[in-house]
């Protein structure tokens, strides 16, 4: 292996999380962010790689990459996957060539097993492929034909059964980002039953069969509002306009201004389910393929989605059920259980995460 180009600045440790900067190709940056739960019990960490082409200063980048990685801790925390938080933030890019992914490589192979990646934004499953040939710490479904988008659709599906009590059949969604997530997400929710509107600035993408397309996201009344597209979606003058009973989607970071936009929605009687409890599909999954290879190898796409769905379901109900109201800022969650999720697929597949209402009126996968 060549020598790892060093960190283009000292490692930032504000507010418990570790960030390193490294230059990349073209100009571009490299930011990776490490959030420990606890220095005295080793763990690996686990968070994607999220390529933009917009250029972000030092100080923006930073802000990011560290705030991703505190949510991915909150996230691996709340459903006991076995990992700490990390995330790999590259700024500048125009797209992901083999010099950007040689480069992530070596910075995962410097880390010898205390970080894995998978895909975020900007990455997609061919480009972990390739990564996956230059280092062994990618989880990404590889070599499955679950998808870890699919399985963060049914994770989100899973929150909403439990908002809703049952099935989401009757409910009215807007499902706001129509990509890989959403757009798996709006078609779950039309198999069954829901009233679905979606909106996209890819008018193609909206357009889902049995879906109604729509370009104000925040001016029609409905049930649920599923942010499946960008960070920082909601700030407190969207939060006042919103016109549905709960915010429940997959958006990493999707509050900006978090606490008092948290504080405007419960103000406004709205349910915020917090997005490190509703999108953890993809790391449920990469539980189970680090943890537990044999049964993940062996499982059908459908028994993985089945036990993101019940483990995601579970959680949710248990936020739901722990306050008076469950409209709350972010980061007050319950204790999660005790073994690791990937273990408990292992030892007792989708029934495993629980039964009876988790799959109440959730479509079969």
């Amino acid at each position: 292996m060549t020598a790892l180009p060093g960190p283009a600045g000292p490692p930032d440790h504000t507010a418990g999380v570790r960030i390193a900067r490294f230059y990349g190709p073209r100009g571009s940056a490299v930011h990776m962010a490490l959030a420990e739960g606890d220095p005295a019990r080793p763990l690996p960490a686990n968070g994607g790689l999220r390529v933009t082409r917009r250029r972000l200063t030092e100080s923006a980048a930073r802000g990011l990459t560290g705030r991703l990685a505190a949510e991915m801790l909150l996230k691996h925390r709340l459903h006991r996957t076995g990992f700490w938080g990390a995330k790999i933030v590259v700024d500048g890019v125009d797209a992901v060539g083999d010099d950007l992914l040689a480069l992530v490589a070596e910075v995962l192979n410097s880390c010898e097993g205390a970080v894995y990646t998978g895909a975020d934004m900007g990455v997609d499953a061919a480009d972990m492929e390739r990564l996956a040939q230059l280092t062994p710490y990618v989880l990404n479904a590889v070599g499955s034909r679950a998808e870890p988008q699919a399985a963060t659709a049914h994770g989100v599906l899973g929150a909403i059964t439990a908002w809703a009590g049952g099935s989401p059949q009757g409910l009215r969604v807007l499902v706001h980002g129509a990509g890989k997530v959403g757009g798996a997400l709006a078609r779950e929710l039309v198999a069954a039953g829901a009233t679905v509107l979606t909106c996209d600035r890819d008018a193609s993408a909206a357009d889902i069969p049995g879906c109604r397309p729509v370009p104000d996201w925040a001016a029609h009344s409905v049930d649920v509002l599923a942010p499946c597209s960008v960070s920082d979606l909601l700030g407190p003058p969207a939060a006042e306009r919103l016109r549905c009973g709960a915010v429940i989607g997959s958006a990493n970071a999707v509050l900006s201004d978090e606490r008092v936009t948290a504080a405007v929605l419960a103000r406004r009687g709205i349910t915020f389910l917090p997005t490190a409890l509703t999108n953890a599909g993809a790391v449920i999954v990469d539980s189970v393929e680090h943890y537990s290879p044999h049964a993940f190898r062996a499982a059908a796409p459908e028994d993985l989605y089945a036990f993101v769905r019940t483990t995601v379901h579970a959680a949710a109900a248990a936020h739901l059920g722990s306050v008076a109201s469950p409209s709350r800022a972010p980061g007050v969650l319950p204790p999660p259980a005790e073994e690791f999720c990937g273990l408990r697929f292992a030892a007792g597949g989708p029934a495993a995460a629980g039964s009876g209402p988790a799959e109440v009126g959730t479509p079969a996968a």
